[in-house]
């Protein structure tokens, strides 16, 4: 049995400030300078990184709209042209007087309606991966629920936080738990993933679990995308995937 296991770390309240604050007036001691340069330049690099994963985020999502729904409107297009020459709607254009220009228009029109739905269900779940309105309406306990609700694999969610993130914070928590279930569903042969989410000591950590095959790459894109979002929030991740997974 193969364990994959995600810990995020983010903060729950306003603290932070309070202890940048006190963390600020350390500063001021000894080594002063050089530690603040160290702090800047892990500002800048974790800047870069979250500019390169939206980058990244962007392109998958152009690649999503062109392969998916770009792809089922240019077939509605034509079947639909179709439909207008079968109706006899096409000038300069005679439809056939044997009655099969009815029979055929029905079964183009058929064809026009499934695909116009495809292309509404593949457009819902693009917008849903770019941002799923109901993390804003009713927040990350709802929006991990029919996350579970739509994965492939069973998910059970176990979550226990006092009250809601910060709303910078949720949609990266949002985010992490969804790309790690993603991944857990296509490569872990998994038959159950786990997601539990708790507070502990003003921060909340969020554990992913799945009992597939290990073998996860943490310096794959994925996996060090989703650490540099997690790190953009002063957040922190640990992956744990053996290759032959446990006894």
């Amino acid at each position: 049995m193969g364990v994959i296991a995600l810990l995020i770390a983010v903060w729950l309240s306003r603290g932070l400030a309070a202890r940048d604050a006190r963390m600020a007036q350390r500063l001021l001691g000894p080594g002063e300078s050089s530690r603040l340069a160290a702090r800047v330049e892990e500002l800048i690099a974790s800047r870069a990184s979250v500019v390169e994963a939206i980058d990244a985020e962007r392109r998958r999502i152009e690649r999503d709209l062109h392969d998916g729904v770009q792809q089922q409107l240019v077939a509605l297009a034509l079947l639909l042209a179709r439909a207008k020459r079968s109706a006899g709607l096409v000038p300069h254009e005679v439809p056939p007087t044997d009655g099969s220009s009815s029979s055929g228009l029905v079964s183009i029109l058929d064809q026009a309606h499934e695909n116009a739905l495809q292309a509404l269900t593949e457009l819902r779940d693009v917008a849903w991966r770019v941002y799923p309105a109901i993390l804003d309406d009713r927040g990350l306990d709802a929006a991990l629920s029919a996350l579970a609700a739509r994965s492939a694999v069973p998910v059970r969610i176990d979550y226990q936080l006092p009250h809601r993130l910060p709303r910078t914070v949720e949609p990266v928590a949002y985010f992490a738990v969804s790309e790690a279930v993603t991944n857990a569903a296509k490569h872990s042969a998994s038959d159950i993933i786990g997601v539990k989410i708790r507070s502990l000591e003003g921060r909340a950590v969020i554990t992913v679990t799945d009992n597939g095959v290990g073998g996860a790459d943490p310096s794959g894109a994925g996996l060090s995308g989703l650490a540099r979002r997690v790190a953009a929030v002063e957040g922190n991740m640990r992956v744990t995937s053996p290759q032959a997974g446990r006894p």
